[in-house]
């Protein structure tokens, strides 16, 4: 780590809270962080004077210096390089928790972490279990449209899907794709 000063913890976190590609990883602008509040005394005063509107950034990075050593080695090495992360991973209830989610943590977006932080804290499953519900819930190339229907339109629809014993959304899905099919068999005959 870096020598801390007034000016060199400044310019560590002016030149890392705002800019999507820092030069530092998060423990060192934690630590510059709290060089700060210890200096101005209060996390209120550090914002102010780094120019965020509250203190709460000051909050999250400061969360980040109680994470186990294990957990901060793969913040250093920015293995896990987000704040909204790591920031998660340390509101974990158990030490033990932090460091299985936090070496877990490859392949898993942040919506991921926070999925499994719910799992954890709501349903009481082990970090191993969550991340599996997880990733085994998560879909791949799913793609959402959101469609206007009428009222009539609709209770036609609900009217087809209950006569053919299915879900009203696959069976826009499977109208989608055959309209889908028809047409490139149509664009072949045209070429």
């Amino acid at each position: 780590m870096k020598t801390l000063d007034e000016q060199t913890a400044l310019a560590i976190v002016f030149a890392n809270i705002k800019r999507k590609k820092r030069t530092e990883d998060l423990v060192t602008v934690a630590e510059a962080f709290d060089h700060l509040v210890a200096l101005y005394g209060s996390r209120r005063v550090v914002a102010e004077k780094v120019g965020l509107r509250s203190p709460e950034m000051v909050r999250e990075f400061l969360k980040i210096l109680s994470l186990p050593p294990e957990v901060k080695q793969l913040v250093r090495t920015r293995r896990i390089d987000r704040l909204d992360v790591a920031y998660r991973i340390s509101m974990l209830p158990s030490r033990r928790d932090q460091i299985k989610a936090a070496t877990e943590r490859a392949g898993l977006s942040t919506d991921d972490v926070r999925d499994v932080k719910r799992l954890m804290s709501n349903q009481g499953m082990s970090a191993e279990q969550a991340k599996k519900k997880v990733l085994d819930s998560r879909l791949r190339g799913l793609h959402v449209f959101v469609m206007d229907f009428d009222d009539e339109q609709y209770k036609r629809l609900m009217s087809q899907a209950r006569q053919e014993r299915t879900d009203p959304a696959e069976l826009v899905k499977q109208v989608v794709l055959k309209w889908l099919d028809n047409a490139r068999r149509r664009g072949r005959r045209n070429d």
